[in-house]
């Protein structure tokens, strides 16, 4: 008996197995297909502004999408207008991509003939070329390719699909062109069921000779000027709304939809389009890892997310981060905060093309106002008048703060009904909304440097010695809880206030953009060298303590900058610790020699190895730019990046031309002050144009050194990051006008050239 319990025992576990391996082999017909359907809708030219469901079209389309999450784009490559087939190559490639031929004409590229089902070779052989500009690895035809691959059966509807949906070798699986809108639902619908992923170029706004665009790959500024407030002006946006609409309706409800809109109508710059619809899941505004930003996607992370629902593999070096429904205010809040976030976007765009002809007009200013308070000892006019112009500079310290509280005032302050002000502000003109902005800026600025100088007044109560400099470092120290507070909520203002990055470079750069950096570095030299430099005159004994002070605040400031999940910077610790690092020595009054230059680059280099380090435990779609870099480099791809930001950097200064005029400045100056230094030399020979910046400062203490360092660390900045020139003019404008209110308060005090004597300087009380 027992025998036979153990054969049919035996038997029955042979039968199990050979039933398991029979089903892994062979799964049933209704298992085959283990992922849904997928469609990718694509458009060029739309953004949530164009959706009103008060119109037909409008409350069609929404009716048609269902319940999905939604998103503003931005559709960054390597130029600022993203014409169409940049689009369409961004998408195929999963790495941004600008197509330089057929740009020299000043409008956007033709599309190329797809209808043989194969892209021509001289197309796809100039565009390996604009792709490894970007990035050594990067290949047009990664998404076809990869799908291709696992054998996802891929089908592509239009031109620009054709484009997307391509092999590394241009071939197009099966390609048909668009149908009209009549017959589009239909089209759609016997394509989803012919494939596993269908990818529909549903119509652009504006034709590529209508979009205008500089000859160059890297068109910095529009090139039609500077931008103007052109969402409405689109008379094509019905009908590619409708045929959105019509596109929709032909998918079932377990479907998984994509829908982006992947290039800008004109020259100026905007959020585009996006949303995603998962079988049921949740509705709400998404959010992305690759940019940390919420309501904001790139188009590389629809790459990446079709291939990951598609179960494709794609290369490691691919960039697009994964997607998660967060906030939800309803379908209406939802299209009312992401129209508004891409309306301050706009704004920020358009305020910031002008607010360069206002900061150079401040730092020209500036700079005269420096060289008369230099030679002037002594101004003859009221203390009252004396503390307005001082109170004047120091709001112009003080707009990057001021610029984004701007940003966060509520809309119905600014002419909108019950917080949303979208209708209203989209009939404004660009004046209209620059002035606007500027002057709500230029007030919160007021505000900010009245408290610093309230705050000023407190603190020269008790230290006398800061009588001057207290102002200055209450606004230091705003500036650094602005940027504190920037990072820690994970800098959502890097879109809308005027020191942001532009929209469109908005992707994985979640941190400090070099404009904020800017202002770091100024502020923490005013903290280092207006703090320690009384102190150390006061108490010669703790140097050593004084050093370690120092550096334990700049190793702060290094962190907020670099570290992956903060800033993420590249150069910015380098320039930052070496500069930083010999103006503090040079406040507690030591030498300066090639051994302790080396021993500061040695200390830059640690952090950024630990920063790659921590970057490197994070996943691949949440890893920063940063720890991309250093993998590019190891893999030998890290000449192109660096070729890349250097000639960014060149560009910045108006072209080779502008930035060898400032090196040459820059090295007749430091050769200068080392002929000047040389024994034999009067003080009035020493003094250039008759100026003793040294001695005029004398009064302040630090000061001298304050402007000292912030030109070391800018220059050394500027020659490390990308946006050199950009990189000068903020910390210049954080700094100019704070020396200068120093200088204001300092020249109507009688006792202004005894204020630094030892023996003078004490506590008060």
């Amino acid at each position: 008996m027992n025998k036979r319990c153990s054969r049919r025992s035996r038997r029955a576990i042979v039968l199990l197995v050979f039933t398991f391996v029979i089903a892994l082999l062979f799964p049933p017909h209704a298992q085959a297909r283990a992922h849904p359907r997928v469609l990718v809708l694509v458009t060029s030219g739309l953004s949530w502004s164009d959706v009103n469901p008060q119109e037909k079209t409008g409350r069609e389309f929404l009716e048609a999408l269902g319940p999905a999450s939604l998103a503003n784009l931005t559709r960054h490559n390597a130029a600022k207008t993203t014409c169409p087939l940049d689009g369409y190559l961004t998408l195929s490639t999963g790495m941004r991509v600008t197509a330089t031929q057929g740009r020299a004409s000043g409008h956007c590229p033709d599309i190329p003939d797809v209808s043989s089902s194969k892209v021509a070779a001289s197309f796809l052989k100039s565009w390996r070329q604009d792709a490894s500009r970007q990035n050594e690895q990067a290949l047009p035809g990664t998404l076809g390719q990869s799908l291709e691959e696992s054998g996802t059966k891929v089908r592509a509807v239009g031109e620009g699909a054709a484009i997307a949906a391509m092999d590394s070798a241009g071939k197009i699986a099966k390609y048909s062109p668009l149908s009209d809108t009549s017959r589009l639902t239909s089209q759609v619908n016997a394509a989803l069921a012919d494939s596993d992923v269908t990818i529909v170029d549903v119509g652009a706004v504006s034709s590529s000779p209508e979009i205008k665009v500089s000859p160059t790959s890297l068109n910095a500024t529009p090139a039609d000027g500077l931008p103007q407030v052109d969402r409405t002006s689109k008379p094509r946006s019905d009908q590619v709304l409708k045929a959105l609409t019509a596109a929709l309706r032909g998918a079932g409800d377990k479907d998984l939809i994509f829908g982006l809109d992947v290039a800008d109508h004109s020259a100026t710059p905007h959020l585009g389009m996006a949303f995603l619809r998962e079988p049921g899941a949740k509705t709400g505004i998404l959010r992305s890892s690759s940019t940390r930003q919420l309501g904001l996607l790139a188009t590389v992370d629809f790459t990446r997310q079709i291939l990951d629902v598609s179960g494709a593999n794609g290369p490691d070096y691919l960039v697009g981060g994964s997607l998660s429904p967060e906030r939800d205010y309803g379908l209406t809040g939802n299209l009312d905060w992401l129209r508004n976030q891409s309306l301050r976007a706009d704004q920020a765009t358009i305020v910031q093309a002008r607010f360069i002809v206002l900061t150079g007009i401040i730092l020209l200013l500036s700079t005269a106002l420096l060289l008369f308070l230099l030679r002037r000892k002594k101004l003859r006019s009221s203390s009252r008048t004396r503390g307005l112009l001082a109170g004047i500079c120091l709001s112009a310290s003080l707009l990057g703060p001021a610029s984004t509280l701007a940003a966060y005032t509520p809309t119905k302050m600014l002419g909108g009904a019950k917080g949303n002000f979208t209708a209203n502000a989209l009939k404004m003109s660009a004046p209209l909304l620059t002035t606007q902005f500027l002057l709500l800026v230029l007030l919160i600025a007021g505000v900010f440097s009245a408290l610093c100088f309230a705050g000023g007044k407190l603190i020269a109560r008790k230290w006398t010695y800061l009588r001057y400099s207290a102002p200055i470092l209450v606004a230091a120290t705003l500036v650094l809880a602005w940027i504190l507070v920037s990072l820690l909520s994970g800098s959502p203002d890097q879109i809308s206030a005027m020191f942001s990055s532009a929209a469109t470079a908005a992707t994985r750069f979640y941190g400090l953009n070099n404009n904020k950096y800017s202002f770091l570095f100024s502020a923490l030299l005013a903290l280092e060298c207006l703090i320690f430099a009384p102190l150390v005159a006061r108490f010669p004994e703790r140097r050593r303590r004084y050093f370690a002070y120092g550096f334990l605040l700049l190793a702060v400031a290094v962190i907020l900058d670099g570290f992956p999940w903060l800033g993420a910077d590249v150069g910015g610790p380098l320039a930052m610790i070496l500069g930083v690092g010999i103006t503090l020595n040079w406040v507690l009054g030591k030498k300066v020699g090639i051994g302790k230059v080396v021993a500061l680059v040695a200390a830059a280099l640690l952090p950024s190895s630990v920063f790659v380090l921590v970057d490197k435990m994070a996943s691949p779609t949440s890893r920063t730019h940063f720890g991309r870099f250093i993998s590019e480099v190891r893999g030998g791809g890290g000449g192109i990046i660096v070729a890349r930001k250097a000639q960014a950097m060149i560009n910045s200064f108006g072209g080779p031309i502008g930035f060898a005029v400032v090196m040459i400045l820059v090295l007749v100056v430091i050769a200068f002050k080392v002929i000047s230094n040389r024994p034999g030399y009067s003080a009035k020979q020493r003094n250039f144009l008759g100026i003793s910046a040294r001695q005029s400062l004398n009064p302040i203490p630090g000061a001298y050194r304050f402007a000292q360092g912030v030109i070391l660390t800018s220059l050394l900045a500027a020659l490390t990051n990308d946006s050199g020139a950009l990189i000068l003019v903020c910390s210049g404008l954080f700094t100019l006008p704070a020396i200068n209110a120093m200088l204001i308060l300092s020249a109507g005090a009688e006792e202004a050239k005894s204020a630094l004597t030892p023996e003078k300087i004490g506590f008060k009380g």
